[in-house]
């Protein structure tokens, strides 16, 4: 694929993760409580006709994503649909059949780990954890290894916050896992992990910060 179509297929991929995940409703588009809106919907939209995509280009970045964004499905009626797998900040999505709850601890991963950056990890301090801000969820993955992680926090993260998976289930904060394996949490009332609930912190290269 030619350098013009990377680039191409990147902004419409940026739009389908507006549209998808945080624009739906202002852009008046049909989104049910786990996410989907009809795929005619997003390709009759303006801002995905304005880089005039076509239902193949939709699939194809769907199917080539390397971070698994989007799935599509075809309901009861033969309607093809579209969602993102995670990510909203979209309160009507309340749910999502594709999430799986993780209700024990043999159920999660050896470990659980939420990404972010030196910069940031005072203010994470600070604020008394991670919060899941205007977005449904807090984002995590199991991979101690950012450059092979496939989604779930971002490869140039520099610091990583493992979290105490045995306390967080005897405080009742509830998590999921997505269809593309980001370990997903909307945290306790309050929308937050508290960091007494942190295992670790630890930098790239192994460091414990804290």
């Amino acid at each position: 694929m030619s350098s013009t179509s990377d680039k191409r297929d990147v902004q419409i991929s940026k739009s389908l993760s507006y549209l998808l995940r945080h624009g739906a409703i202002k852009e008046k588009l049909n989104i049910d409580s786990n996410g989907y809106i009809p795929l005619n919907d997003i390709l009759n939209h303006n801002r995905i006709k304005s880089q005039k995509t076509s239902l193949e280009d939709i699939k194809r970045i769907v199917e080539n994503n390397d971070k698994k964004r989007f799935s599509i499905k075809t309901d009861e009626s033969g309607k093809a649909l579209i969602c993102a797998n995670q990510g909203h900040s979209i309160t009507a999505v309340v749910g999502d059949e594709a999430l799986l709850p993780l209700k024990t601890k043999d159920e999660f991963p050896p470990v659980v780990i939420h990404g972010t950056y030196l910069k940031k990890l005072p203010l994470i301090l600070e604020s008394g954890g991670l919060s899941r801000m205007n977005r449904n969820h807090i984002h995590f993955t199991y991979d101690e290894s950012p450059d092979k992680v496939i989604s779930g926090m971002r490869t140039s993260c520099n610091v990583l916050i493992y979290i105490d998976i045995d306390k967080c289930l005897k405080e009742g904060i509830e998590f999921y896992r997505s269809s593309n394996n980001v370990i997903l949490s909307s945290g306790n009332v309050n929308g937050f992990i508290p960091k007494d609930l942190f295992l670790k912190i630890v930098d790239r290269r192994g460091t414990i910060l804290n």
